[in-house]
């Protein structure tokens, strides 16, 4: 089951996704990014950067208001970050609008977080001097299993609060029972599949929100209620540090511990174990900066700060609705990683080089690294196409270069002459066409005055009147007739010339001239004879002549009309 998808109508070939994914798991095919779920590790980064929102996670919530409406049990676990959100007067008006559509029963997940601490404050207190990893963040897990698994026996075997928490619900009131998680984790859908219908559903936080919207629940005129379940000790567990404080380690072993939030600084971690220049005992490692409460789903559009300061303050409000309680959760919180390092095909250095060459890169010093595809240089980039998850139409310097050398191929060629000048009507540029009508020098022109070769007068009226000329006009030194298109860009404040010989039309218009005007004086000829005879005829034969010479001289007028 796909978990990101992506909206083909609204992909437009940006790759943007494709910059900001870590682990370059978004391919490109005819344009159109797509998702490679054996590489990603569902972080949500590109769901996050795409600007035309053409992705987005595979909704559950057909599946949750199928669960409701039929009258199941449904029992929620909200993620302990959800008091950072600030769709809501209040989080416990979010608690309400769960009951309020007909959920059996809210807890926070927080309170399985603490069993999870207490067994990482075991691990890590313990004689095994191994380094720990935590194996809360889902993106985390991910990232050791495919990219690391030389790292894998640092993951502890512990399952998630998510996990230990269903597990919980589902022992204390059976099967039957549906258990939802709703986070603002787009990886918790991932995790949810490998747990084998533990959890039923999984919902983001700001799915959550559209859902009451259209199930018309306005949280913010409800009186607030408070979650059956709520944790004592693990409310900061969201937080950066909210592992090891939860566990209450993070003073004891300061210089064996490391904490890392955000996936760039949790790669440079992993980067650094794998090479062994860091050994520490443990260390806690979130994918979202600032911990959870940076989630890409959480339903909050402010920052990191004004998440953990609200998180914070909810937390303490709420130590006063606290109830111990007496029961002990036995459950199993195992879980059994396995590595699935990607088997991807590798060029050859000569396969690269030919990949190289299709977008003109055949040295190191070719190769721009500009970033522009996506990949962050051109041979990792190269690398994706033999893989099949670029095209080699993804450079864009070569693209550029290939749509400026067509271009240049498209005036070069053309049968017109073309001359580009500024407002000091000093030429810029110019084809070989013009250079040929004005004798120009091919190359060398550009830079002078327009006049050291044609008069500039009507570029120089065009510069004034910023209006289209069309203008024809002869150079008599050269044998040149021409029709000339001149018009301003006004953007660029140039005037561009787009000039057209006709002088072999002009002469062909003037022989055919010169044909009718000989034909018209024999024919002048023909009818001064013919009309002399006639009248000698006529005088001879005693008849008017009249109607013939009208008749004549009207012929000739029309003759003469047709000349000129």
């Amino acid at each position: 089951m796909k978990t990101i998808q992506t909206s083909e109508a609204r992909c437009r070939d940006c790759y943007k996704c494709i910059r900001h994914c870590p682990v370059k798991a978004i391919g490109l095919k005819n344009g159109q990014a797509w998702v490679s779920e054996d590489k990603c590790v569902f972080c949500g980064q590109c769901i996050k950067a795409c600007p035309q929102n053409a992705k987005s996670t595979v909704s559950q919530v057909e599946i949750f208001d199928r669960m409701l409406r039929e009258g199941l049990p449904v029992t929620v676990s909200i993620a302990p970050s959800y008091l950072a959100n600030s769709i809501y007067d209040s989080p416990w008006q979010l608690i309400a609008g769960l009951y309020q559509i007909g959920v059996r029963r809210v807890e926070e997940t927080a309170v399985a977080a603490e069993w999870v601490a207490a067994r990482y404050s075991q691990r890590v207190k313990g004689q095994n001097q191994k380094t720990v990893i935590s194996s809360c963040c889902p993106v985390i897990v991910d990232l050791i299993e495919k990219y690391y698994p030389q790292l894998l026996e640092c993951l502890p075997g512990i399952a998630s609060p998510m996990a230990v928490h269903a597990r919980q619900i589902k022992q204390s009131d059976g099967e039957g029972m549906k258990v939802v998680f709703i986070g603002p984790c787009y990886a918790k859908k991932a995790e949810a599949l490998k747990e084998k219908g533990l959890i039923d559903c999984v919902l983001t936080f700001q799915e959550l929100a559209d859902y009451l919207k259209v199930r018309n629940i306005s949280c913010n005129a409800l009186d607030g209620r408070f979650p059956e379940r709520m944790s004592h000790h693990a409310r900061l567990f969201p937080l950066h540090q909210g592992i090891l404080h939860t566990a209450g380690i993070e003073q004891k072993l300061k210089s064996d511990i490391i904490t890392v939030s955000g996936i760039d600084d949790c790669l440079e971690t992993l980067e650094a174990l794998r090479e062994g220049t860091i050994q520490p005992r443990f260390v806690e490692a979130l994918a979202c900066k600032g911990g959870c409460i940076g989630g890409p789903a959480l339903g909050n559009p402010q920052g990191i700060p004004a998440r953990r300061e609200r998180l914070i303050r909810w937390a303490e409000q709420a130590q006063s609705t606290f109830r111990e309680e007496n029961r002990v959760w036995a459950v199993d919180d195992g879980r059994r990683h396995q590595a699935a390092p990607l088997k991807l095909p590798m060029p050859t250095d000569k396969e690269l080089a030919e990949i190289l060459a299709q977008t003109g890169k055949y040295t190191p010093e070719d190769e721009t690294n500009c970033g522009g595809c996506g990949y962050s240089s051109c041979r990792e980039k190269a690398i994706a196409v033999y893989q099949g998850l670029a095209e080699v139409e993804m450079c864009i310097p070569y693209m550029k270069n290939k749509a400026e050398s067509f271009s240049n191929v498209i005036v070069d060629t053309s049968v017109n002459g073309i001359i580009v000048v500024d407002a000091d009507l000093v030429i810029q540029k110019y084809n070989p066409t013009a250079a040929r009508m004005f004798h120009m020098p091919l190359h060398t022109a550009e830079g002078h005055k327009l006049e050291t070769y044609l008069d500039p007068a009507d570029f120089r009226e065009v510069f004034g009147s910023q209006k289209l000329s069309v203008v024809m006009r002869s150079y008599p030194q050269w044998g040149l007739y021409t029709r000339q298109v001149i018009y301003p860009l006004s953007k660029y404040n140039v005037v561009i010339g787009i000039i057209s010989d006709l002088t072999e039309e002009e002469a062909q218009k003037q022989k055919f001239a010169s044909m009718k005007r000989e034909a018209f004086d024999r024919a002048s000829k023909v009818i001064h004879q013919q009309m002399r005879i006639a009248q000698e005829i006529a005088g001879l034969l005693g008849e008017s002549t009249s109607d013939t010479k009208a008749t004549l001289l009207e012929l000739m007028e029309i003759m003469e009309g047709e000349v000129q």
